[in-house]
């Protein structure tokens, strides 16, 4: 096929102007920043709270947190707060700014991080075909970084010095002066990370003094006042409060994390070849792999070439051994090992390129697929059902909270560490958890404890006698707790949000137990009422218990469904409406709120809305109801006239040839092909539900053989003969 002159002449304009690549690099950032900024504050952990909570502490008394000041713990646990400094920002900022701050500090600190290694693997007087393998890689370690830039933690500062230090170091030498100040930052920021920015400098340091020995005419760049300056960075370690309890705090956390902490998990070999690129949401944890792939790959290149760096060698050595111990450690290796990957591929591309071949001519075409589509269809995937913004009370006890605080007694809370971040930041001071996942701070044995006491009824027992609690807050998945909680009277269930359930101590407060103890609705089964079945009576007691909990927490899903399943099954349709739309704006992630809104509005016989909700309900992933969704959905187009439609769907969900279907949604099915113009489907679901039809049903017998009299030609003729 032959190009248009103009056309080409307009294409070699375009491509080889001197902003194209600059171009496509912004437009890639405008799609990281679009996402990251639209993105609410959600509770993967509840880490974000505890260091809100620490802040609140160092501004409200002038010192640093140094022991549990939360909890009731005992004896009192005392600590070093490593990253005291980050507490200090994130409060200020979200104090000034609530969530929208945070969600904007975030954004800045994860596009500055990829702007700095955007600057490793892109550089002005590169090939084509360097610029594209750039860009490439590039891409892969920015968006490899994408699940944990998400949690505002002092990883955030951590990786963008990380690559900062790197970029001074192997290519702003001029600019080593830094290094010192942006070493007292880290420090006081996130100071059990302290280890990585010694092995940075170490590496560099060791190949400096290795140059030297071998009597090698150094730069000015790695001169004694540079060597001077990496060696005063690692005494920045010393500018904390206290640097004895600094020095140790990595070697001085719970021993056994890696047993029931996710991510600290050991990372297994095997993992690294298993790729997915489908769907692209998986393309993230394909890029870690493959970059760790790409890593060795640079290093036989260099070895093979003999150009390996002794500091590429010793941080290659240092981040591996750290990606075996434990899994969180892939983001460190991945930035670790920009250098080497940097040095590697631009080693072995050659200075020289054919503007004639393909791929000269496809690279530009190459980077806008690499630096707008990939990105624009992982995050695409990755961010597709956004949350309530700017913070979604997803995974968090919010309801809990506000029943605590509206009572304002005070008292120890039994609580899982899980959700004791948030608890600690939200109670009023009165209250005291037991723990939150501060593992710097409690111990393995703490945590042993604590799981096992609402799982185990003899720890529980050994739990309470020890401590007394006033309220236990316990999630709603722990099932076992519900088998034995029953045997201790004095703990009674008075209010459940979306996450956890509160128990209260009735010998500390009788009152409260009689006002609020719950009778009629079981926080743990509330999914096995059967609102159809169930008597007026006792529905109309379920309704007001769940009315007096969305007194207090008017957010609560779960409260807000039982109201409108009552509401439904009594055909109050209108009634019901609002209590769904609750469940949409607290949680449009989820199928449930638009699947009980199409219910609603199809019992008002709003077809053409029902229709709508019912299709969002579906493409967010309903599991539960639907075959009501269905055959609601089927009604709904035969009542508006779109028989293709209603064909199309209930065909989704009836298979005639599956032996569980059932001869009344095999006829329907056909008598819905038939209404949309199949008449051969018509004619075969119709004798497939002949065949299946049960010999006392003389109704569908009838309805069967008048469809098929009327759509069969064989059959009305095998009739007339008769």
């Amino acid at each position: 096929m032959k190009i248009i002159p103009q056309v080409e002449y307009l294409y070699e304009q375009i491509t080889c102007h001197k902003y194209y690549p600059v171009s496509l690099i912004f437009f890639f950032f405008l799609i990281l920043i679009g996402y990251f900024m639209t993105w609410p504050i959600i509770g993967y952990d509840t880490d974000l709270w505890y260091h809100l909570s620490g802040g609140r502490y160092f501004w409200e008394n002038g010192t640093i947190a140094k022991d549990a000041f939360f909890s009731f713990i005992a004896p009192p646990k005392s600590w070093y707060n490593y990253y005291w400094l980050f507490q200090v920002i994130v409060y200020k900022v979200f104090q000034w700014t609530g969530y929208y701050g945070l969600i904007i500090l975030r954004c800045f600190l994860f596009a500055l991080t990829a702007l700095f290694i955007c600057f490793f693997f892109v550089k002005r007087y590169d090939t084509r075909k360097a610029l594209l393998i750039g860009l490439s890689v590039f891409v892969c370690c920015t968006l490899a970084l994408t699940f944990r830039e998400q949690l505002v933690r002092p990883h955030l500062f951590s990786y963008l010095l990380i690559v900062v230090f790197l970029y001074i170091l192997e290519m702003k030498r001029d600019k080593i002066w830094l290094l010192p100040f942006l070493g007292v930052i880290w420090s006081n920021i996130h100071g059990i990370e302290y280890p990585v920015m010694i092995l940075i400098i170490l590496a560099y340091l060791t190949e400096m003094f290795y140059q030297n020995l071998r009597k090698k005419v150094l730069p000015p760049s790695e001169g004694k006042l540079s060597r001077w300056m990496l060696i005063l960075t690692i005494y920045t370690v010393f500018c904390t409060p206290q640097i004895v309890e600094l020095i140790r705090s990595p070697f001085d956390t719970a021993l056994y994390q890696e047993h029931y902490v996710n991510e600290l998990l050991p990372m297994q070999i095997g993992s690294i070849f298993s790729f997915s690129l489908f769907p692209f949401s998986r393309l993230i944890f394909s890029f870690q792999l493959g970059l760790i792939l790409l890593t060795f790959v640079s290093f036989i290149v260099c070895l093979y070439q003999k150009q390996l760096r002794i500091s590429h060698l010793i941080l290659l050595l240092a981040s591996t051994a750290l990606l075996v111990t434990h899994r969180r450690f892939i983001y460190e290796f991945i930035l670790l090992a920009i250098p080497m990957i940097s040095h590697g591929f631009h080693s072995s591309v050659k200075p020289e390129e054919n503007k004639k071949s393909f791929l000269y001519r496809t690279a530009p075409v190459l980077m806008i697929f690499i630096l707008i589509i990939i990105p624009g269809l992982t995050y695409g995937s990755y961010f597709k059902n956004k949350p309530e913004y700017p913070f979604t009370q997803k995974n968090l006890p919010t309801g809990v909270v506000k029943f605590l605080n509206s009572l304002d007694v005070g008292g120890s809370i039994m609580n899982e560490p899980n959700t004791g971040g948030y608890f600690q930041w939200v109670l009023c001071r009165k209250y005291k958890i037991f723990m939150d996942m501060q593992l710097s701070v409690f111990s393995d044995q703490d945590y042993a404890y604590i799981v096992n006491a609402v799982s185990n009824e003899n720890t529980f027992r050994t739990f309470i006698r020890r401590y007394d609690p006033s309220f236990i807050s316990i999630s709603r998945e722990i099932s076992k707790f519900s088998d034995f909680i029953k045997k201790f009277e004095n703990f009674r269930p008075v209010f459940f949000d979306d996450q956890e359930i509160l128990y209260i101590n009735v010998q500390h407060f009788r009152q409260i137990t009689d006002a609020y103890e719950l009778k009629y609705i079981d926080p743990f089964n509330y999914g096995k009422i059967n609102f159809e079945t169930e008597t007026r009576e006792r529905l109309s007691l379920i309704f007001d218990e769940a009315m007096k909990m969305r007194k207090i927490d008017p957010d609560c899903e779960i409260t807000s469904l039982i109201i409108a399943n009552i509401l439904l099954s009594e055909k109050k349709y209108e009634q019901a409406l609002p209590y769904v739309e609750t469940v949409i704006i607290r949680y449009p992630e989820r199928a449930k709120g638009y699947m009980f809104k199409g219910h609603a509005l199809f019992g008002l016989e709003r077809f053409k809305e029902a229709v709508g909700y019912y299709q969002i309900s579906i493409d967010k992933g309903l599991e539960a109801d639907l075959e009501n969704v269905y055959r609601n959905l089927n009604t709904s187009y035969i009542r508006l006239k779109e028989y293709k439609k209603a064909y199309q769907v209930f065909k989704k969900f009836v298979n005639p040839f599956s032996v569980q279907a059932n001869y009344k949604d095999i006829y329907q099915l056909g008598v819905t092909a038939a209404a949309a113009g199949k008449l051969r489907d018509a004619i075969h679901f119709l004798k497939i539900a002949e065949m299946k039809l049960s010999p006392d049903d003389a109704e569908y017998a009838k309805k069967i053989q008048d469809n098929l009299l009327l759509f069969d030609p064989e059959r009305k003729k095998a009739q007339n003969s008769k």
